[in-house]
């Protein structure tokens, strides 16, 4: 298991544990006849009152319960654990998944589940927004772009606007952008000889990618790169680095806080040898003061002209996808779409480091299918409405 999936099993794990101290149920006294005496039939009752009850969303009682199964699973596959409950924890059955592989092809899937897991039924929305690429991202309208970029100006944090423009014009993760070094825009831009310009990504490179995909390449067009190498010979990032222990090492982080922090500490640096004496962290060091700007400063401030703006920073990435499509689909025109569409979708998949060409089809076929649901609708709702107030 990855480190940074530990912290939310230990935090279900946590619960858990305060939920049998407060009725005090040892968690390994399975010796009731009657299973729904049982601790794990107990806390899934428990979760199931605090989800009617409105304390706890429904998904985040599935993800308790998992993480409740995977421990006793656990237990009672390693013989070293000594665990032998006297009456089973659950009941489980076998079930067949069917999905479509990364080709495209359909494929079964085996799953075990259990009388106690708490499932989770999810609905598709046809109207939904959303482009699925490793999560749910929207990506934001031209309109509210603008008031974005407005917003970053008049906020006047030149980190956080340049971390912006990154995943805008890029489509990097917050990872990736929050990991660029200063050796990476330590080049005058004068000396640079093709734009635009590539920054290489992921093991071995400082930066971070997700999964670890190595060999990939940020595509930094030259506006972009002018403004982030401005910032890294500017006396506001030399006083960052100043507070660091690399000073003006070039493997130094591009962006720092105001007392010589990361943003967010790559996987070499967190995975790197540490001296014993130093104190430890309370927290990883993973973009929270990026997504706290953005919810107490940016949003506040764009709803100012937008009431219902809303985003997260990964959204940014959908955005990007978004504005190259439709740049690239406007280009061709329409007597060269689908030699375009072949094109782009290449080009796009590497792009955005897809491993899938069927997650870059998401953002071709985006546009259209928003078009042809919004045509739909308005052409039967006129209909509709046409019966309504006609004669009868």
């Amino acid at each position: 298991m990855n480190i940074d999936s530990l912290k939310p099993v230990a935090q279900d794990l946590a619960a858990y544990k305060t939920f049998l101290d407060e009725l005090s149920i040892e968690w390994d006294d399975f010796s009731a006849v009657e299973k729904y005496a049982r601790p794990t039939y107990l806390y899934r009752n428990h979760l199931h009152g605090q989800v009617n009850g409105g304390e706890l969303r429904k998904s985040t009682a599935s993800r308790r319960m998992s993480s409740v199964i995977s421990f006793y699973r656990f237990l009672m596959r390693n013989p070293r654990m000594r665990f032998s409950p006297t009456n089973d924890p659950w009941v489980e059955t076998d079930l067949g998944i069917a999905y479509l592989d990364a080709k495209g092809f359909k494929q079964v899937a085996k799953v075990t589940t259990t009388d106690v897991s708490i499932k989770v039924t999810k609905y598709l929305d046809a109207w939904d927004e959303t482009i699925s690429d490793g999560s749910k991202l929207r990506p934001v309208p031209v309109s509210e772009q603008k008031a974005l970029v407005c917003a970053l100006k008049q906020l006047g944090n030149i980190e956080y606007a340049l971390m912006h423009y990154i995943a805008l014009l890029t489509g990097a993760r917050e990872m990736t952008v929050l990991t660029l070094r200063v050796r990476d825009v330590m080049l005058p831009p004068d000396h640079i000889a093709q734009w635009p310009h590539k920054i290489r990504c992921g093991p071995g490179t400082g930066i971070d990618t997700k999964r670890d995909i190595a060999n990939v390449y940020l595509s930094m067009p030259r506006a972009l790169y002018e403004q982030l190498h401005a910032y890294t010979v500017s006396e506001r990032a030399n006083r960052r680095r100043a507070k660091t222990a690399l000073g003006e090492d070039p493997a130094n982080y591009l962006f720092l806080t105001q007392h010589g922090q990361p943003y967010y500490e790559s996987k070499e640096d967190r995975n790197a040898w540490r001296d014993p004496t130093s104190a430890l962290r309370r927290s990883a060091l993973s973009g929270r003061p990026l997504r706290k700007f953005i919810e107490r400063s940016v949003i506040p401030f764009v709803r100012e002209t937008h009431p219902k703006f809303k985003y997260r920073f990964h959204d940014l990435r959908a955005t990007f996808g978004m504005n190259w499509v439709d740049y690239q689909m406007l280009q061709a025109g329409p007597e060269g779409f689908s030699k375009r569409y072949l094109w782009a979708r290449d080009q796009l998949r590497k792009l955005m480091w897809h491993r899938s060409p069927l997650t870059t089809d998401k953002y071709l076929e985006y546009r259209e299918h928003m078009d042809h649901l919004q045509l739909a609708q308005q052409g039967w709702s006129n209909h509709l409405i046409e019966l309504i107030q006609g004669d009868v």
